[in-house]
């Protein structure tokens, strides 16, 4: 029984292609030689066995100068593309984050309605980095956290936070409040009406001040400390809150809110990345700022 043997021609050693790359960049071997610290008699050594090699003259000998034949031009072509490309994969290889964790800060609404469900693209684009969401109260946020990131509604850090995601609010309500206390005609109507909110009431007297309402204080309506509280009970019928988008797409889509008006104001809220220092320090802190970075511009 015969067998079929398969010749596999190996490539030319690395150091002769290198020390061919580096002739033809540097216009001679005695300058090839410097940049490679390496003697002139080993450029020549390297060249002569590559030559031998691929059996094709890759320099025209004119004395010292250093002239390609057109053998020579084609394969210079190729190895300069060729160390170019092992240049970039090796310096992404450098800069690719190595089985880190890296620990987000967030309150419990950011993390909920726009962290978490994007995570699994998170995953994907980055399984050697380990995610520790933290949820916390907003009004915490900047104060002690152990954190690499944070995400808040104010720039905690000036040198090192940046915008993420703004913010536009809407009056909403649930199709079983409309049905029991009609629909508002307009945002005065709603002075009336029981608006669920948290105990700083400035994102309502903020809202009333762009529509041009005068705000009655206090506020009727039920009063949560949690801002998914406030979503649910507004789910549920508890009375009107304000929304933010794109924050409650995902309840407007599925028709267990309503927009109240069409009106969108000019008045805003901003949530920020804040990188702590050690983040700053970290590629993969880094990586993870990237990422939140892409996720925010698409939507």
């Amino acid at each position: 029984m015969s067998r079929t043997h398969l010749r596999i021609r190996m490539l030319p050693s690395l150091k002769a292609l290198r020390a061919f790359d580096q002739a033809v960049r540097s216009g001679s071997f005695k300058a090839a030689a410097q940049a490679l610290n390496v003697s002139p008699t080993a450029i020549s050594h390297h060249i002569r066995t590559l030559e031998q090699d691929l059996g094709v003259a890759l320099f025209e000998r004119d004395g010292r100068n250093v002239i390609l034949t057109p053998q020579g031009q084609e394969l210079s072509t190729d190895v300069a593309q060729a160390f170019a490309q092992l240049a970039q994969a090796v310096e992404r290889t450098r800069r690719k984050p190595r089985g880190q964790a890296i620990r987000i800060a967030a309150g419990p609404f950011f993390a909920a309605r726009w962290l978490m469900p994007r995570l699994a693209t998170f995953w994907v684009e980055y399984p050697q980095i380990s995610l520790e969401v933290v949820p916390i109260p907003q009004r915490l946020a900047g104060r002690d956290i152990d954190a690499d990131i944070m995400i808040s509604w104010d720039d905690i850090t000036a040198v090192n936070s940046q915008p993420l995601l703004t913010l536009t609010p809407f009056a909403i309500a649930s199709p079983a409040f409309i049905e029991r206390f009609g629909r508002p005609n307009h945002p005065v109507d709603l002075v009336n009406m029981p608006l669920i909110h948290q105990r700083d009431t400035s994102s309502w007297i903020d809202w009333f001040a762009a529509m041009d309402v005068a705000c009655v204080k206090p506020l009727k309506g039920p009063i949560f400390e949690d801002a998914n509280a406030v979503m649910r009970g507004a789910v549920e019928g508890q009375g009107v809150t304000l929304g933010w988008m794109p924050l409650i797409e995902h309840e407007i889509e599925t028709g267990r809110v309503i927009q109240l008006f069409d009106q969108s104001v000019a008045w805003k809220k901003q949530y920020y990345v804040n990188v702590a220092s050690r983040g700053m320090r970290n590629s993969a802190a880094q990586s993870v700022v990237e990422w939140l970075h892409k996720e925010a511009r698409q939507g």
